[in-house]
Order: structure tokens, then C-alpha cells, then sequence
């Protein structure tokens, strides 16, 4: 029950740190949002593997970790951009179906996918899929930023299921891995293609909260997966999306219309009666 907890703190957490990253990239370049949120975070993870008094990866657990830090960068990119451009009732549903990759890479290592969480997972596929859809005329066409809320769940579900194995033998060791890995490669990019710093102290605040939060979620994961990588923890913290739904209809009013509404709900539903 704890490992579940774990993973719906996590989910929470990492949906409340999205919509901040949302925000924040209509107004500064999306490398500068990446970079200045994976730093934020940096200091949080190195705290808590010193805290914790993890061991030092092994090599194995230290590149698996890596892995899930590249995949966790695309993963941002890709929903950045779409909750900064495009409807987060859109884009942010789609990106609760990176539960699919960590439940096939658990039932591999031997955690057998029940009737239920089948089920759930179908549930959650058509409550993603009627959020994404938009009204047209006399037609449904897939909204702006469903291709960018697709590529979200694909890379993060291979966040997800990289920093499960990896956390089972490093725990803390594993998130301060994959940030490491994951600014590296952002300072790669901004050195070859600078651009300035946060605006105002407001923007600079927002990074620092929205980074802190997802480490804290990576490390409330983590935990949740330092007994294996279980489907049913994997579908919870996939639930992230919903809080950032929460927060744009609470925050900028963003209308939701019945069907994203009952899509939204029924992914929820669904995610959590899998789990």
C-alpha cells in the first residue's frame, strides 16, 4: 500500500510541476525551461541520495538511469510544448498513456498484467483518445498537440521503466544519475545555441518550484519501485496528467466541453481501477 501512496504523491507532484512547465514556456525558450528546471532539481537529488546514504550506482544502474534521464528530456519537450502551444485538456490525457510502456517492461520482469488492469487500460485509451478529439464540422478531427501529447507518453513511458530497474538497485542514486545525464545534454545544446536567462524573478521562481517538484516525484517513484517494477505503480503515477487538467480548468479557466470532460474523468477512473 505504501508503494502506491508513494506513486500517487509522485503523480500529483509531477502533474502540478507540468503545468507550471506549460506556463513558464509561453514565455521563455523551451531549452531555458528545460535547463533551468533539470538544474533546480539537480540539488534536490544530490541532497536526498546524500541524506538517504545510497550507494554509488553501479555502472549498469548509472547508464539505465542515464537512459531514463534522455528519455525523460524528449518526454518534456514533447509536453512542454504542446501544454504551451496547444489546450492542456488536449495534450496532457495523452500523456497519461506512458503507463503502457513500464506495465509491459513489469509483466517481462515477471509482474502478470490482471484482467482489471486490462481493462483500466482500455478505459484510459478511450478517455485519452475523446480528449484529444475536437469538434468539427460535421466531422472529429484530432486536435493540435496530439502528436506532441503521444510523443510525451511514449518517452515518458520509457522514463518510467528505465528509472524503475535502475531505482531498484541505486534508489536515490538512480534520480541524481539521470538528472546528471539530462542537464549534461541540455548544456550541450544551449552552448550551441545560447539564449538569455529568465526575465523577471517570477519566472526564475517558477522554475525553481516547478524543477524541486519533479525531482521530488522522481524520488517518490523511485521508492515505489525499489521492490520491482509493478504495473500497478507504474499506472498510478501515470495519472499526473489529470492534475494538470485540474489545474488549467482552476487556474485559466481552460473549458473543458462534456466530452474532454467525461474523457478526462474516464481516464482517471480507468488508471485507478487498474491499479
Amino acid at each position: 500500500m505504501g508503494a502506491l501512496a508513494l506513486a500517487l504523491g509522485a503523480s500529483m507532484a509531477w502533474g502540478t510541476s507540468d503545468f507550471l512547465g506549460g506556463l513558464v514556456s509561453q514565455r521563455l525558450p523551451l531549452r531555458l525551461v528545460l535547463l533551468g528546471a533539470q538544474l533546480a532539481g539537480l540539488g534536490v537529488a544530490l541532497a536526498a541520495w546524500l541524506i538517504a546514504g545510497a550507494p554509488m550506482p553501479s555502472l549498469a544502474a548509472a547508464a539505465t538511469a542515464a537512459l531514463a534521464g534522455v528519455f525523460g528530456l524528449c518526454g518534456f519537450a514533447c509536453l512542454y510544448r504542446g501544454l504551451a502551444t496547444s489546450a492542456m485538456a488536449v495534450v496532457a490525457p495523452l500523456a497519461a498513456l506512458a503507463a503502457v510502456v513500464p506495465v509491459a517492461a513489469g509483466m517481462a520482469s515477471g509482474h502478470p498484467l490482471g484482467t482489471t488492469t486490462a481493462m483500466g487500460g482500455a478505459l484510459a485509451l478511450a478517455g485519452s483518445m475523446t480528449c484529444a478529439a475536437e469538434p468539427g464540422s460535421g466531422a472529429r478531427r484530432l486536435a493540435e498537440g496530439t502528436l506532441l501529447g503521444l510523443g510525451a507518453a511514449v518517452c515518458f513511458g520509457g522514463f518510467f521503466a528505465a528509472l524503475g530497474i535502475a531505482a531498484q538497485s541505486a534508489g536515490a542514486g538512480a534520480v541524481l544519475c539521470n538528472r546528471v545525464a539530462s542537464i549534461a545534454i541540455l548544456v550541450f545544446l544551449m552552448a550551441a545555441r545560447p539564449c538569455g536567462g529568465p526575465r523577471t524573478p517570477e519566472l526564475a521562481w517558477t522554475l525553481l518550484i516547478l524543477g524541486a517538484l519533479d525531482v521530488v516525484a522522481d524520488l517518490g517513484y523511485a521508492a515505489a519501485c525499489s521492490d520491482g517494477l509493478r504495473p500497478s505503480v507504474a499506472v498510478l503515477a501515470s495519472l499526473y496528467p489529470l492534475t494538470t487538467v485540474l489545474l488549467a480548468r482552476a487556474v485559466l479557466r481552460e473549458h473543458l466541453g462534456p466530452a474532454r470532460l467525461a474523457g478526462a474523468v474516464i481516464t482517471g477512473i480507468a488508471l485507478i481501477g487498474a491499479a
